[in-house]
Protein backbone atom coordinates (compact mmCIF):
# COMPACT_ATOMS: atom_id res chain seq x y z
CA UNK A 1 0.00 0.00 0.00
CA UNK A 2 3.08 2.19 0.10
CA UNK A 3 2.86 3.00 -3.50
CA UNK A 4 -0.85 4.10 -3.04
CA UNK A 5 0.32 6.29 -0.04
CA UNK A 6 2.82 7.86 -2.64
CA UNK A 7 0.75 8.21 -5.03
CA UNK A 8 -2.10 9.93 -3.02
CA UNK A 9 0.78 12.52 -1.37
CA UNK A 10 1.51 13.74 -4.69
CA UNK A 11 -2.22 13.58 -5.83
CA UNK A 12 -3.59 15.75 -2.99
CA UNK A 13 -0.68 17.75 -2.20
CA UNK A 14 -1.57 16.06 1.48
CA UNK A 15 0.16 14.34 4.05
CA UNK A 16 -0.25 10.86 4.98
CA UNK A 17 -1.85 9.41 8.35
CA UNK A 18 0.33 12.89 10.18
CA UNK A 19 0.83 16.55 9.21
CA UNK A 20 4.67 18.06 10.67
CA UNK A 21 4.33 20.54 13.42
CA UNK A 22 5.46 23.18 11.81
CA UNK A 23 3.36 22.48 8.51
CA UNK A 24 1.81 25.60 7.30
CA UNK A 25 -2.48 26.02 7.64
CA UNK A 26 -4.36 24.89 6.25
CA UNK A 27 -3.05 21.87 5.12
CA UNK A 28 -4.78 18.07 4.37
CA UNK A 29 -4.09 15.01 5.98
CA UNK A 30 -5.07 11.50 4.90
CA UNK A 31 -5.79 8.05 6.04
CA UNK A 32 -7.23 4.81 4.18
CA UNK A 33 -9.01 1.88 5.83
CA UNK A 34 -8.60 -1.18 3.28
CA UNK A 35 -12.01 -2.95 4.12
CA UNK A 36 -11.52 -5.79 1.66
CA UNK A 37 -9.34 -7.56 -1.12
CA UNK A 38 -9.88 -9.45 -3.95
CA UNK A 39 -6.63 -10.79 -5.54
CA UNK A 40 -4.80 -7.48 -6.23
CA UNK A 41 -7.94 -5.35 -6.20
CA UNK A 42 -8.42 -3.24 -2.85
CA UNK A 43 -11.67 -1.43 -1.27
CA UNK A 44 -10.99 1.30 1.36
CA UNK A 45 -12.38 4.52 2.74
CA UNK A 46 -10.01 7.57 1.79
CA UNK A 47 -10.32 9.83 5.13
CA UNK A 48 -9.24 13.34 4.16
CA UNK A 49 -8.90 15.78 7.06
CA UNK A 50 -8.77 20.03 6.08
CA UNK A 51 -7.12 21.49 9.29
CA UNK A 52 -7.17 25.48 9.49
CA UNK A 53 -6.38 27.62 12.34
CA UNK A 54 -8.27 30.65 11.56
CA UNK A 55 -11.49 32.27 13.29
CA UNK A 56 -13.70 31.68 10.22
CA UNK A 57 -14.29 27.89 8.03
CA UNK A 58 -13.91 29.86 4.90
CA UNK A 59 -10.20 28.92 4.02
CA UNK A 60 -11.00 25.02 5.05
CA UNK A 61 -14.10 24.95 3.11
CA UNK A 62 -12.43 26.31 -0.07
CA UNK A 63 -9.88 23.75 0.57
CA UNK A 64 -12.57 20.71 1.31
CA UNK A 65 -14.04 22.44 -2.29
CA UNK A 66 -10.45 21.70 -3.72
CA UNK A 67 -10.59 18.10 -2.49
CA UNK A 68 -13.79 17.09 -3.27
CA UNK A 69 -13.03 18.54 -7.14
CA UNK A 70 -10.00 16.18 -7.18
CA UNK A 71 -11.44 13.32 -5.68
CA UNK A 72 -15.07 13.22 -6.66
CA UNK A 73 -14.97 10.41 -9.63
CA UNK A 74 -11.53 10.64 -9.65
CA UNK A 75 -9.50 7.63 -11.32
CA UNK A 76 -5.57 8.00 -11.75
CA UNK A 77 -3.14 5.21 -13.51
CA UNK A 78 0.09 5.90 -12.32
CA UNK A 79 3.03 2.43 -13.03
CA UNK A 80 2.23 1.41 -9.79
CA UNK A 81 -0.84 1.94 -8.99
CA UNK A 82 -4.46 2.12 -10.49
CA UNK A 83 -7.27 4.55 -8.17
CA UNK A 84 -10.50 5.07 -8.76
CA UNK A 85 -12.82 7.72 -5.91
CA UNK A 86 -16.41 8.88 -5.63
CA UNK A 87 -19.10 9.45 -3.07
CA UNK A 88 -17.79 11.35 -0.81
CA UNK A 89 -19.36 13.05 2.72
CA UNK A 90 -18.19 16.03 4.45
CA UNK A 91 -18.94 17.30 7.84
CA UNK A 92 -17.20 19.97 10.43
CA UNK A 93 -15.40 18.42 13.46
CA UNK A 94 -15.23 20.55 16.32
CA UNK A 95 -12.30 21.39 17.98
CA UNK A 96 -11.20 22.60 22.05
CA UNK A 97 -9.37 25.02 20.65
CA UNK A 98 -11.99 27.59 19.03
CA UNK A 99 -9.53 28.51 16.24
CA UNK A 100 -8.69 24.72 14.83
CA UNK A 101 -11.59 24.54 12.32
CA UNK A 102 -11.18 20.76 11.19
CA UNK A 103 -13.40 19.12 7.97
CA UNK A 104 -13.67 15.46 7.68
CA UNK A 105 -14.44 13.59 4.06
CA UNK A 106 -14.42 10.47 3.45
CA UNK A 107 -14.59 8.81 -0.04
CA UNK A 108 -15.00 5.22 -1.30
CA UNK A 109 -11.57 4.28 -2.86
CA UNK A 110 -10.80 1.22 -5.42
CA UNK A 111 -7.40 0.34 -6.03
CA UNK A 112 -4.63 -1.97 -7.40
CA UNK A 113 -1.23 -2.10 -7.08
CA UNK A 114 1.61 -3.79 -9.27
CA UNK A 115 3.82 -5.93 -7.12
Amino acid sequence: MRKLKDELELYLGAYYSEAPVDATYPYNVFDIEVTSKNDNKYNAILEVNVWDKNKYYSRAEAEADKIEHLLDGAISLSDDVLFYCFDGSRQHVLDEDKQIKRIRMQFELYFYERS
